[in-house]
């Protein structure tokens, strides 16, 4: 158990330091460059843990993880400023603009650069993803199944794009709940176009369809593990059986997944079709309720048809830039919907949820870990790009602000804006702290909290 947590510490320490300290070296070293004098080097926010000092700058980490800051002279307008040329405000708009845009600039480059390593040494994914959307799984009540969507139809056309891959599909569908999605599909040759609405759904209030891919792991049948003492031991199920048939449900030409036949099937005793060395059998199993569920007692197989590369570097390179682009254009939609309230604030998180999200990709691979950061770093990048007061990309509408002006901001003005630059960043903080802390709640309580 120790090892374990101590693993998810040293990786979220991994993760998030790396990308801070990265976007805050942008920062320091350009102002370093034109001779600002730079105060402090921070990793975190509030009182100091450890730090040390090293000429005129002091170096620390601190208790609030929430990102780092570089402090320069004359930074801020409240300050008693001397005018002097080591002050940050004394010096010329496009100088200010290259300290402040530096940051974003390195957090790009580095996902860049560890999208590249990855795609160079070895580079793997689930096969599906990049696959076209054909339905597999078909859930019961799900709003898929009530629009008339069957498996082995084909979803060609999404909200009037083509030709739509799973892991793009799967996106739509995540940040289009209660929102009508227009969808073509092709069924035995013909062309039907159908609207459907996916539902709010978990904590995160995502979008639910109910439409999977036939391939792991959404709908695995083969047994891995059979826990002893379980129903599925005493009916004689084995590892390496592949269950076919729920009752007379044919799970893979009805295309429903195990735990939602067993759920659906309300007989006391349920019947089981099994595949066993090419022989069908039958066996009779007693479900036992856990939550909402009806479980036997066995794990599947979880294994995915992966796709593993290795790729020269300028391949890999242009593969980091098309994905970093495309990743781009996902922050930049999902924001929009935000703002539009599309979307549910529920799906933002913050260091909890990356921790979280460190430990499960470090527990994967390095790889893994190293997808993640470059992941990371790309949103912190964008996020501080947007015109918020106290963010980098509030400090560059400014400038860009009183370029087209020609004239600077008053003391005063500057001033109320910071301040309400510091509030909307602490209610940033509130909400994404409350999604992370729904999030680890067991569900028996998370059902208590809207």
């Amino acid at each position: 158990m120790l090892d374990f947590i101590s693993s998810h510490i040293l990786s979220v320490i991994f993760v998030f330091g790396t990308v801070v300290i990265i976007h805050e070296l942008g920062h320091f070293a350009v102002a370093k460059w034109l001779k600002i004098r730079v105060e402090a080097f921070a990793v975190g926010f509030g009182p100091t843990l450890f730090g040390f000092r090293k000429g005129e700058t002091e170096y620390k980490v601190c208790a609030i993880p929430l990102g780092g800051y570089v402090k320069m002279a004359g930074e801020n307008p409240g300050e008693d400023l001397t005018g002097g040329v080591e002050e940050f405000l004394s010096r010329p708009k496009w100088q200010r603009f290259l300290v402040a845009v530096m940051g974003p600039v390195m957090n790009v480059l580095l996902a860049v650069v560890l999208l590249t390593g990855i795609y160079y040494f070895k580079y793997e994914e689930p096969a599906i993803l990049t696959e076209p959307v054909v339905a597999g799984i078909v859930q019961y009540d799900s709003p898929a199944e009530k629009t008339g969507i069957l498996p082995g139809d084909a979803i060609v056309a999404v909200n009037g794009r083509r030709n739509p891959s799973w892991d793009q599909f799967l996106l739509d569908v995540m940040t289009s709940a209660e929102r009508p999605m227009e969808l073509e599909i092709v069924r035995q040759g013909q062309t039907i176009r159908q609207t459907v609405t996916p539902q709010a759904k978990g904590r995160e209030r995502g979008g639910y369809l109910g439409v999977y891919p036939a391939t792991p792991p959404f709908s695995l049948l083969v047994v891995k593990r059979v826990s002893k003492g379980k129903p599925a031991e005493e009916a004689g199920i084995l590892p390496g059986d592949k269950i076919i048939k729920v009752g007379n449900v044919d799970l893979i030409k009805a295309g429903k997944d195990l735990q939602e036949a067993l759920k659906r099937n309300i007989d006391t005793v349920v019947e089981l079709t099994v595949l066993r060395s090419d022989k069908e059998l039958t066996v009779q199993v007693r479900p036992y309720k856990e939550g909402d569920r009806r479980l036997i007692g066995i794990e599947l197989d979880g294994t995915q048809r992966m796709i593993v590369k290795t790729l020269s570097l300028g391949q890999a390179f242009k593969e980091a830039i098309d994905k970093n682009i495309q990743i781009i254009r996902s922050i930049f939609d999902i924001l929009q919907r935000l703002f539009k309230r599309e979307v549910s604030v529920r799906m933002l998180e913050g260091p909890i949820g990356i921790a979280r999200h460190s430990g499960m990709a470090a527990e994967s691979g390095f790889s893994d870990l190293l997808m993640l950061m470059a992941f990371i770093s790309l949103n912190l990048g964008i996020m501080n790009l947007l015109p918020i007061p106290v963010l980098d990309g509030g400090v560059i509408a400014i400038i860009l602000l009183e370029t087209l002006m020609r004239r600077d901001l008053t003391l005063p003005i500057r001033e109320r804006i910071t301040q309400v630059g510091f509030v909307m960043l602490i209610l940033l903080a509130v909400v994404v702290t409350y999604n992370d802390i729904i999030r680890t709640l067991p569900a028996s309580l998370g059902k208590y909290f809207p």
